[in-house]
């Protein structure tokens, strides 16, 4: 079996009104498919990383450096491939993007070689549940957007199956997210998960003044509260807050997840399989958590194909407790089958269809 084609999708929609968080706001959303073609008339699907970025960067790279190394091999060599697309990330000047196209790929063969085994991608991966847990990510800012419109908002996950829901902080005056947050947890009730991210929005003491102000509400956890490589910061709020830290979906290296867990800057481990390097690498990340007790969580917020990427590896994994489940970036979610992702008590039973599950090809775009 070999690659016979490397195919690249790009594809937007325009948000109107857009949408915010503590320190974006969005008025279009981009999304990039990689589609690996096989001469066996397999195709398997992967998604990148695009915020940050634009989609046109990440489509040439793919196209330009990445489809030379890949096309003609066996696409169940992904080991060997993994390596020899990482290798060119260290002798340029563009590693994320090098990592989010890898991740694509990644993705992509990981879901041909599943199909090509007849098996469900959790099942080839390891198996060690039928189900992912998942959690309701919302709860952003807004044009006129009201402190009981986001109780609204929150409440309605529940009553959609949801136990365990995130909103966003950082992006107002203290005061304003104190009341925010206590609405949320009154709108969801007391036996319910609620997280916070700021999106590395704070600075530290702002951080320690919020969860200071709102340790009656029972944060569950506090993600990504200060500057992405700011350790020491995490760390103190990790350790002071009395809630934990959850971080940091943007690396794209298990050695940054490992200087995380070393510096005890996190407690819960987070990566993001469009950006840290796919499948393969999320695997070594959550690897790299074990030893340290901590619990990994998985970054989602593209299209359906990164979701049912993470759904699978999360199903694999015997340390992973959750999935974030957009609720802005749903992208081509009306392109999963039927009943694909039936939320019932925060929980997705996995399909049994072989690979992601997904019936997506480059001609439907």
């Amino acid at each position: 079996m070999k690659i016979r084609n490397l195919t690249v999708k790009s594809l937007h929609w325009d948000l109107d009104p857009p949408l915010s968080n503590p320190v974006l706001t969005w008025y279009k959303k981009e999304v990039v498919l990689a589609f690996i073609e096989t001469d066996t008339g397999l195709t398997g699907v992967g998604e990148g990383w695009v915020a940050g970025g634009t989609a046109r960067a990440l489509a040439a790279t793919l196209e330009d450096d990445i489809a030379p190394v890949v096309v003609g091999r066996d696409p169940r060599h992904i080991a060997a491939i993994w390596e020899d697309m990482d290798f060119s990330r260290s002798i340029n000047a563009r590693p994320g993007l090098i990592r989010a196209a890898m991740s694509a790929v990644d993705m992509a063969l990981w879901d041909v070689l599943a199909q090509h085994a007849g098996l469900p991608l959790y099942q080839l991966l390891g198996g060690h549940s039928d189900h992912a847990c998942v959690y309701a990510s919302a709860g952003l800012y807004g044009k006129d957007k009201s402190v009981s419109d986001l109780a609204e908002e929150m409440s309605g996950y529940i009553a959609r199956g949801f136990t365990s829901a995130k909103m966003k902080v950082g992006g107002a005056p203290l005061d304003v997210d104190v009341e925010r947050i206590k609405a949320a947890r009154e709108a969801i009730g007391p036996g319910h998960r609620l997280m916070i991210d700021a999106v590395c929005g704070m600075t530290t003491h702002d951080a320690l003044a919020l969860a200071e102000r709102i340790r009656p509400f029972d944060i569950y956890f506090f993600e990504q509260p200060v500057a992405a490589y700011d350790y020491d910061g995490m760390a103190v709020i990790n350790a002071r807050s009395g809630i934990p830290v959850a971080g940091n979906e943007n690396f794209i290296d298990q050695r940054e997840f490992h200087e995380l867990l070393v510096r005890r800057s996190v407690t819960f481990t987070q990566f993001d399989l469009a950006i840290c390097g796919g499948i393969t690498e999320g695997l070594r990340i959550a690897a790299t958590a074990r030893p340290w007790y901590s619990p990994t969580t998985i970054h989602s917020a593209g299209s359906i194909v990164c979701m049912a990427a993470s759904l699978h590896t999360a199903a694999a994994l015997s340390n992973c407790e959750s999935v974030e489940y957009h609720m802005l970036h749903r992208w081509l979610f009306d392109r999963a089958p039927d009943g694909f992702l039936a939320v019932e008590d925060s929980r997705i039973r996995l399909s049994d269809r072989p690979g992601l599950g997904l019936d997506l090809n480059p001609d439907d775009f």
